[in-house]
């Protein structure tokens, strides 16, 4: 492949939201997730796991249930400062319940040497805990998953479907791993709702390089 090829696919990928009503070929989804688990991963533990959801009536279940808990948040008090916003919020956050099929996406357990010493060493070390810390931020799981997700679209881009990748269902993680079944050990971390597009999105504008690279010599 050349670079040309490789920078069209890349800067083409949208984030669609709404999807003809068409099947998925079973073929497409699983292709898309044989090249993710592709990508990198802490240890090379290779710790995912997805999902497939074509059922109508439990993606019906999986919306209603991260509808449901952004309501919730939307009636806090708290929420009033971003009133619009929390409305619109909720309006939208279950849009996925209109897609041919969705792809929960799982983590499972990893721990590094790094992560064990540290834990053996303990909080009471500051030198530890803030290590310990620094690494929680960048945590080795969630580099994992997103690399992973990141081939799946694309993958799924090249094929001709529309996805979107969602972290807010995450509010309903305790429910979709209910009614996903999602066996003990393993993490709900993200939603992938996926069809043939019924839009066409214009891509926002990228932030220059001069204001995201340096290099130091």
């Amino acid at each position: 492949m050349e670079f040309e090829e490789l920078f069209a696919l890349v800067s083409t990928r949208r984030s669609i939201r709404k999807y003809r009503p068409d099947d998925v070929p079973d073929e497409l989804l699983e292709r898309a997730i044989a090249l993710a688990t592709w990508a990198p991963s802490g240890g090379n533990y290779q710790s995912w796991r997805f999902t497939v959801v074509k059922n109508r009536e439990l993606i019906h279940k999986l919306a209603d249930a991260v509808e449901a808990r952004s309501r919730l948040m939307a009636s806090w008090p708290e929420s009033e400062p971003y009133r619009e916003q929390a409305d619109r919020w909720v309006k939208t956050c279950a849009f996925f319940r209109h897609a041919p099929a969705c792809i929960a996406v799982q983590v499972g357990a990893y721990q590094s040497v790094a992560d064990k010493l540290l834990a053996a060493r303990g909080p009471a070390d500051p030198a530890a805990r803030e290590m310990a810390e620094w690494r929680r931020f960048g945590s080795s799981r969630i580099q994992t998953i997103g690399a992973a997700v990141m081939l799946l679209l694309l993958a799924l881009h090249q094929q001709g479907l529309g996805a979107c990748w969602m972290a807010g269902p995450l509010q309903a993680k305790a429910e979709i791993e209910r009614l996903l079944q999602i066996p003990e050990g393993w993490d709900f971390v993200a939603l992938v709702p996926v069809g043939f597009p019924a839009e066409e999105r214009e891509a926002p504008p990228r932030r220059p390089l001069s204001e995201v690279m340096e290099f130091i010599r």
